[in-house]
């Protein structure tokens, strides 16, 4: 199933018509250590309904044990030495559609299955999968946010129990930038820099656009064209949300940075929004790393898309089967 996927077979028909090939039959018996008779006309390698029936039957914890020990030798090996956010790896969460349920019995909300993904972004666009939480289906976007937020508290204990002493900051959309994920974040002493937007958290928004014209901080940034002389593509501001007490009669323990840049710079392209971070913000400069790191949240947001639509199938029906699907 595995090298059904990496060679971009969309479907189970696929991959059953390429494992009764002897040549590819061959390299499959070579990678996993076992002898090839060519003498055998009946020996090929399983076919996939094989695959699905044995993965119906693996508890998923031990497939997830495999993903976490591949981790922690890439930690251990120090390939993400470069890319730490003030000595925190930096793990993006999304919710995303998996594959589907057939039948005629089911609903629409029965046939949808979605997951919660963890996965360790890099400056250089890596998205390393790193756990995953089943979610339960929803019809709306209310639905959808206490569904996402039951997952993470789910994933976030077995994130802690997995790595207790590693440092993580959490990015995520604006979905997540709520008092509850913060809370979690702070429990579990984790940093965060989630995407603040005005529905999210609309008094204590207000209250930061008011707090940013009183005490907050800003500077513009600059960047060198193809000349070499200095030109402004963009502004930066950030504020100490603890100044809405001015507003709300009490601050937040938080930190706003506001990103609006109208031509790409080695900060980025053109954007404009607003990032809630755990991490104080003094200066430009540390402004400037937030609204980086939120922005790379995109990292998983291209991994969803190419397994949805680089071959990889991530929301084709493989199978009905609950624990096969979700292994």
């Amino acid at each position: 199933m595995i090298l059904g996927f990496f060679q971009h077979l969309r479907s189970r028909n696929q991959m059953d018509m390429t494992r009764n090939a002897r040549a590819y039959s061959k390299s499959v018996f070579a990678l996993s250590g076992q002898r090839y008779d060519d003498d055998d006309p009946d020996l090929h390698t399983a076919c996939s309904q094989t695959c699905r029936n044995f993965l119906a039957q693996v508890e998923t914890a031990a497939l997830e044990r495999v993903l976490v020990q591949l981790v922690r030798y890439l930690i251990r090996s120090k390939w993400f030495r470069d890319a730490m956010l003030w000595g925190c790896l930096c793990v993006a969460v999304d919710g995303t559609l998996c594959e589907r349920k057939r039948g005629s019995g089911l609903s629409d909300r029965e046939k949808r299955r979605y997951a919660l993904e963890a996965r360790i972004i890099t400056p250089w666009g890596w998205n390393i999968p790193l756990l995953t939480e089943a979610v339960e289906a929803y019809d709306s976007e209310k639905e959808k946010q206490d569904c996402e937020y039951m997952a993470f508290e789910r994933l976030a204990a077995k994130l802690k129990k997995l790595f207790p002493r590693q440092a993580f900051c959490i990015v995520g959309d604006a979905l997540y930038c709520s008092h509850p994920i913060m809370d979690i974040c702070r429990g579990n002493k984790w940093e965060f820099v989630l995407t603040f937007k005005e529905g999210a958290m609309p008094k204590v928004y207000k209250a930061v656009q008011s707090a940013k014209l009183r005490v907050g901080g800003r500077d513009w940034v600059k960047a060198k064209d193809e000349s070499g002389a200095e030109k402004t593509v963009g502004v930066v501001s950030w504020v100490d949300a603890m100044e809405c007490a001015y507003d709300l009669g009490e601050g937040e323990d938080f930190r706003v940075v506001t990103y609006f840049g109208w031509e790409a710079s080695e900060d980025g392209g053109r954007y404009d929004g607003a990032f809630a971070t755990s991490f104080e913000v003094s200066d430009a400069k540390r402004a400037l790393v937030v609204a980086a790191w939120g922005r790379r949240r995109w990292n998983i947001e291209t991994g969803f898309r190419v397994e949805k639509h680089g071959g990889f199938g991530l929301e084709h029906t493989f199978c009905n089967d609950d624990t096969a699907g979700r292994n």
